[in-house]
């Protein structure tokens, strides 16, 4: 049997299932779904055991386990209380909330790994919206789209752009040069489509009702846990400077979290593993040996001799690159997506670079799977009750990719 086949077929069927979004009657969520395609790479023989180790990188799920005890120690001593509380308070309609969300999320993402952003603003903006009896979609997709927008502006912003900061030695200045314009156009292009598609939600004379009180707020320990916050963002900052990976200072910040949860009572260390959501790790695992098994079928170089100047022989172009790492990044997830691209563009031609960081973040924001941002707030979301529809997400999502592609592409033409 074609192993290439194989692997296509592995492929399409875990996509279906993870496009689904959850089969209840199965048990079948998108975690499981990635683990289970993953698990088939293997059974299947396209993928090794011995190699297992090597596919998933701990890195990034580390990462994410260390911003999300963060997260619950922010949750225990009130600071979603009190953030949510405020935008409404300075916001006055359902409109300008939907631009102070968007725009923060940028800022903070821009400083920041997006991932952890939104793992910190998620919970924020869904009590925003049960507040205020808004719609929590559009306030949800507008976090998605701006983390991913801003987190191009530098190479701190996301984990694919530390990848390729490493990998071509570019230095901050430079990148944030020719991302930073691309980031500050497509920012309000993404906040009208949105404003656009929900203008019903949106624009409503219903009153929004005034912030509240802080009366259920830690004080102490909320003062303990903002400064570890204040103390990782700096650090994933500074990461680079130091020689300190960041999922070091994620975990750090994460059991330092943990620590001031537990000063409470020790037993409050059942009530943190709870908050930590579990199926996104498990998605990213099952991606990682997904992707594993692409790449060791051969299919990954099926597919790349299709777009101009990937086949044998050929010379990748930006636009080339572009395109190739947005359709990628669609199928694989966009740091996965970079990972596989990174070893086919030739070394010394920097608007390459620049234009698969552009590319491969952008092109995030077409799909629910396309960036590990968009699955944080999915599946934190769907904690909450409130489930994304895998289809209707796209049907926004790909007029907004398109747009800030073409965006994108056009200023990078311009600047090389």
């Amino acid at each position: 049997m074609n192993i290439i086949l194989v692997a296509a077929a592995i492929f399409v069927f875990t996509y279906a299932l993870i496009s689904i979004g959850s089969i209840p009657k199965l048990r079948i969520d998108r975690g499981m779904a990635a683990a289970l395609g993953g698990v088939m790479m293997v059974l299947f023989g396209i993928v090794s055991l011995i190699d297992l180790p090597g596919l998933i990188d701990l890195n990034v799920i580390f990462l994410l386990l260390g911003m999300m005890l963060l997260v619950a120690g922010l949750e225990f001593s009130g600071f979603f209380r009190i953030v949510s509380d405020l935008l409404i308070k300075r916001s006055g309609s359902r409109v300008m909330l939907l631009a102070y969300i968007m725009v923060i999320c940028a800022v903070l993402s821009a400083v920041a790994l997006n991932d952890a952003v939104v793992l910190i603003f998620t919970p924020v903006v869904i009590r925003c919206c049960r507040r205020t009896k808004s719609n929590p979609i559009p306030y949800l997709i507008g976090v998605m789209f701006s983390a991913n927008i801003g987190s191009l502006a530098t190479f701190v912003g996301n984990p694919q752009n530390a990848y390729i900061a490493s990998h071509s030695g570019i230095s901050f200045i430079d990148f944030s040069a020719h991302t930073l314009p691309i980031a500050l156009v497509c920012l309000p292009i993404a906040f009208f489509i949105i404003y656009a598609m929900f203008r019903k939600s949106l624009v409503s004379d219903d009153p929004v009702p005034p912030g509240g009180d802080d009366t259920e707020v830690d004080r102490i320990r909320l003062w303990a846990v903002v400064t570890i916050m204040i103390g990782a963002l700096a650090g994933f900052a500074l990461s680079g400077m130091f020689g300190v990976q960041t999922y070091e200072v994620a975990l750090a910040a994460g059991v330092l979290a943990l620590a001031v949860v537990m000063s409470e009572s020790p037993k409050n260390i059942v009530w943190a593993a709870k908050r930590v959501n579990w199926n996104v790790l498990i998605f990213f695992i099952g991606l990682f040996i997904l992707m594993g098994g692409i790449v060791e079928s051969g299919l990954l170089n099926q597919v790349a001799s299709v777009f101009p100047g990937f086949g044998e022989g050929g010379t990748p172009s930006v636009i080339g690159v572009a395109a190739f790492s947005a359709v990628l990044s669609n199928l694989v997830s966009n740091v996965p997506a970079v990972m596989l691209i990174a070893n086919m563009i030739p070394e010394g031609d920097m608007m390459l670079w620049f234009a698969l960081a552009a590319s491969s973040t952008l092109a995030g924001n077409t799909t629910l799977i396309g960036s590990a941002a968009n699955v944080i707030v999915a599946e934190r979301s769907e904690e909450e009750g409130i489930t994304f529809s895998f289809w209707k997400f796209a049907m926004i999502g790909v007029p907004v990719t398109l747009l800030t592609l073409f965006v994108a592409v056009g200023i990078l033409m311009l600047m090389s």
